[in-house]
């Protein structure tokens, strides 16, 4: 009998793909995954979803009551994939994918979104609010299905599909006017659909506030400046201007919120406020101020003319000028360059003082202004001159005297007083009387009076006195004349010409003197520079035979005294000739003591030294090769202090 074995085939299926959640927009395909492994012919997948898990497909067989659902796939591999088109909001809800004997895997979720209609809608704020008050702001969205809004939303109260979020500000400012505050609407889809937004801008009356842009200005006197106020306010302010200490309004155009002053005057200078009111207390206020420069202009404080009595102590003119900047004020004599300080002080009225003189004005950044005046000195008269003067007139020769008056008025009348030395008076009124005469002329700012006395006598010595007369009085000047007589001015000026003669003779002889000193001290210099000599021949080489037969001829070496020593010679080269030109040898030649030739040659005369046949001393010395020496003076042509030492064969 055959053997038969049964065999049991066992299938292990296992999830490949587990349903996920799933989004999907109104209208458009949906598809959710489920495919298994290892999964036997035999074996029957199912979908089940809403309403309430009804039963919708068996394999690939969808139920008749889904005509939009079908099962997609390759079920030969194992895919079975819900399709639903053309999606409903009724398709939301739960869906299971299971088979036998599989436990079920989870539920998911398709959720069918409903795009917002339109941005959400922010109420509130419809008319402005005023500083300090609270606001409530609400924004509201019809939704399908339930958004999400931001975490910052106060409270949502969906109804009627629809939600709100309202924001609450507990007071509002100046600052918040022209906020933007923006409401978001987000349905947690991006990937479907984008937020919508909404924006509101807040409107918030508030007072104004002014304030000036500089709060000081200057400007020259003729030119434009413009003051500006700058406003901030809800709603906008109305700007006007005015000048404080003025109740007349300002001169000059507002534009806005500027005012404009063409060609400034000194007169626009001072404090200007600006005043902006909107109708939300308190109103906004500013300052400025309007610093004006002008050039100095000197006030009318003296005459063109001015009247000074002569001889005061003292007189001052003073000088008054205003100006922006306060100008500097001089006082200049006219044709002069000198500068004087006010007020003018005149301390001394004389008629030198009187002439034009100018006040002038300096401001810095302007030309200089001056004003002119005429100083007139009035008074008595004033004659020049020292009183007092003595004048000596060599009889037989004229006299002429001088009397030159300033004075304004000019003086009525001048005279000539003589009183002689008897103390007679004689007036000379102006006419030529026997040999005297009285001559005027007019001179600036008076008159010259010249009184003439021809071939005066000795009779007519004594004071003459010369008096100007005018209406406020009389001055006087007085002549002394002494008469000389011929011969005793003669005595005189040969006494003056003889003691000049002595001056210039005295004079000269110092002068010569002078002169011959400077001539000796270059005489002096000039001796005691070193004056060339040429060197003398060498004696010819002798021998025992020769030294006895010729004659004794010098050898004269040059020696150059140095304070009364000889300067040091170099020592002897004994490999040369004794002979040859430029050597010299110390060792033999006798030292000599520390004076100088001359009194070496008086101590030698007076130890009865012998001499030789020209009358000079000679000097021997024994065992030094050279049989004597001896010391002879120079020629006249050589200069002092010039010795030779002439060495004896």
């Amino acid at each position: 009998m055959p053997d038969c074995t049964i065999t049991s085939t066992v299938h292990s299926a296992v999830y490949r793909v587990e349903p996920e959640p799933t989004a999907v927009l109104r209208g458009q395909t949906a598809t959710i995954r489920c495919s298994f492994n290892s999964l036997s012919p035999s074996s029957i997948v199912e979908w089940f979803g809403p309403p309430n898990s009804q039963h919708i497909s068996q394999g690939t067989t969808v139920a008749a009551e889904y005509p939009r659902h079908r099962v997609v796939g390759d079920t030969s591999r194992g895919n079975y994939e819900l399709q639903i088109r053309r999606t409903r909001p009724e398709d939301e809800g739960m869906y299971r994918c299971r088979t036998f004997p599989l436990p079920p895997a989870p539920d998911v979720k398709l959720t069918v979104v409903e795009p917002l209609s339109g941005p959400p809608d922010i109420v509130g704020n419809e008319r402005p609010q005023s500083a300090g008050q609270g606001l409530t702001l609400t924004c509201r969205a019809m939704y399908e299905p339930i958004f999400r809004l931001p975490e910052s939303a106060h409270n949502t109260s969906p109804q009627n599909n629809e939600v709100s979020l309202s924001l609450a500000i507990p007071f509002v400012s100046r600052w918040d006017n022209a906020a933007n505050f923006s409401c978001r609407a987000d349905q947690g889809l991006p990937t479907l659909v984008e937020p919508r937004t909404a924006s509101k801008i807040l409107s918030v009356q508030f007072p104004p506030e002014a304030r000036v842009l500089v709060t000081s200005m200057r400007v020259k006197a003729g030119h434009s400046v413009n003051l500006t106020c700058v406003v901030s306010s809800n709603p906008p302010a109305v700007v006007t201007w005015q000048k404080l200490g003025e109740a007349s309004l300002v001169r000059g155009e507002v534009r806005g919120q500027s005012l404009l002053i063409n060609n400034v005057q000194k007169s626009d200078a001072g404090v200007y406020r600006c005043k902006a009111e909107n109708g939300v207390l308190p109103d906004g206020l500013a300052r400025t101020t309007l610093d004006v420069q002008y050039a100095p202009d000197i006030k009318a404080t003296f005459a063109e003319k001015v009247v000074v009595l002569y001889g005061q102590d003292g007189y001052s003119l003073d000088c008054t000028a205003e100006g922006n900047p306060q100008p500097i004020v001089r006082w200049r004599r006219k044709g002069t360059n000198f500068y004087l300080n006010n007020p003018l002080v005149l301390s001394q009225v004389t008629y030198d003082v009187e002439g034009d003189y100018a006040c002038v004005a300096s401001g810095r950044g302007f030309p200089d202004v001056q004003k002119e005046t005429f100083i007139d000195i009035i008074g008595r008269p004033d004659v020049l001159g020292r009183s007092g003067q003595t004048l000596f007139v060599t009889e037989g020769t004229d006299a002429t005297l001088v009397c030159e008056v300033r004075s304004d008025p000019r003086p009525e009348v001048i005279t000539w007083l003589w009183r002689d030395s008897n103390g007679k008076e004689t007036i000379f009124l102006g006419a030529e009387e026997d040999s005297v005469s009285v001559r005027e002329v007019p001179m600036t700012g008076g008159r010259r009076s010249t009184l003439v006395i021809r071939e005066v006598g000795a009779g007519q010595a004594g004071s003459y006195v010369c008096k100007a007369t005018n209406m406020f009085g009389s001055d006087q000047r007085e002549f002394l004349i002494e008469i000389q007589d011929s011969q005793v001015l003669l005595i005189t000026v040969v006494t003056a010409t003889v003691l000049i003669l002595i001056v210039v003779t005295v004079v000269t002889v110092l002068l010569v003197r002078r002169n011959r000193c400077h001539i000796s001290d270059q005489e002096s210099v000039a001796s005691s520079e070193p004056v060339s000599k040429p060197m003398p021949p060498l004696p010819p080489k002798h021998g025992p035979m020769a030294q006895a037969q010729e004659k004794p001829r010098e050898m004269s070496l040059e020696l150059d005294e140095l304070d009364g020593t000889l300067k040091p010679r170099p020592p002897p080269r004994l490999d040369k000739d004794p002979y040859s030109i430029g050597l010299s040898y110390p060792r033999l030649i006798h030292a000599l003591p520390a004076y100088s030739v001359k009194d070496q040659q008086m101590k030698t005369s007076d130890n009865n030294s012998p001499l030789d046949d020209s009358g000079n001393p000679v000097q021997t010395r024994e065992g030094s090769g050279i049989e004597s020496w001896k010391l002879t003076e120079a020629n006249s042509r050589r200069p002092p202090n010039y010795h030779e030492i002439h060495v004896l064969e």
